[in-house]
């Protein structure tokens, strides 16, 4: 059993781009094909989810791209939560003591679908106790047990419990990596905006999401020079600051776009 530990990784190349891994258990677990590309796109995984790449004044993500191709421009988005996964079906089943790394769940709903469905399947994503003993914890998982209608897999931690939790009291969240099978924005975001497509990317493939600085985007209205650049109107699209109410602000544009569908220069803010 691989030693549960976790470190984080700075590296740069003579291009100029630096490198800033997440949690990765073991040296064997880093995964890294070099020199980074921001502009290809891989059928296999070759750095960690949520990987950090640098250049400059701009930033990118590695994703994976879910189960539909992604066209170049695109803002991108977090699959959508489901009502379990948002910590309201989930409890524990047995008291986590301070310092575990191992938590024992049971849900109240037959939630054994997707990833949950799958050994491994929440592996990057994050753990969360949302109410009773324990609660506000937040650790990203290394593993987990299979979810089978209401049982009571185990759910493996990279860092160890700082608050025991309680039988059946303390309820539980749990979430997939954020860079996981990523799609395209909805009309009205259902999950977190997690960058902009910065070229085609085939179905299921791994790639980078552009997160900062200049980046092409695909206009949904008119754009203006002075203002922000919003998602959450129109699916895929950015749209002017005027119509802001519950959108999510991705940066400011540098060009002006007079017409939708078109392409601007926007400098994304989501991640410096």
């Amino acid at each position: 059993m691989a030693e549960n530990r976790a470190f984080r990784h700075h590296v740069e190349n003579i291009d100029g781009y630096v490198l800033e891994y997440p949690n990765i258990g073991v040296d064997a677990d880093l995964i890294q094909g070099y020199p980074p590309n921001p502009y290809a796109c891989t059928k296999g995984q070759e750095f960690p989810l949520g990987t950090k790449l640098i250049q400059g004044e701009r930033v990118w993500r590695y994703c994976q791209a879910d189960s539909t191709e992604i066209a170049i421009g695109k803002v991108l988005q977090s699959p959508a939560l489901n009502h379990a996964s948002q910590g309201v079906d989930i409890k524990c089943n047995a008291i986590a003591a301070i310092g575990a790394t191992e938590v024992q769940v049971r849900s109240t709903a037959n939630i054994d679908t997707g990833r949950l469905a799958e050994l491994d399947g929440l592996a990057e994503g994050y753990f969360v106790v949302t109410d009773g003993a324990g609660q506000g914890q937040c650790y990203k998982i290394k593993g987990n047990d299979i979810f089978a209608t209401t049982g009571t897999p185990w759910i493996r931690l990279y860092d160890p419990l700082t608050v025991a939790t309680a039988v059946l009291t303390s309820k539980c969240g749990i979430i997939e990596n954020p860079y996981s099978h990523v799609v395209v924005s909805a009309a009205v975001c259902t999950a977190m905006v997690v960058g902009v497509a910065p070229i085609t990317v085939t179905a299921s493939y791994y790639f980078w999401s552009q997160t900062g600085g200049p980046a092409g985007v695909i206009a949904g209205g008119t754009m203006v020079v002075g203002t922000w650049a919003i998602v959450g109107t129109n699916a895929g699209t950015a749209g002017p600051a005027a119509a802001l109410t519950t959108e999510v602000v991705i940066g400011y544009p540098i060009t002006k776009c007079d017409t939708a569908t078109e392409t601007f220069i926007c400098f994304l803010t989501l991640d410096r």
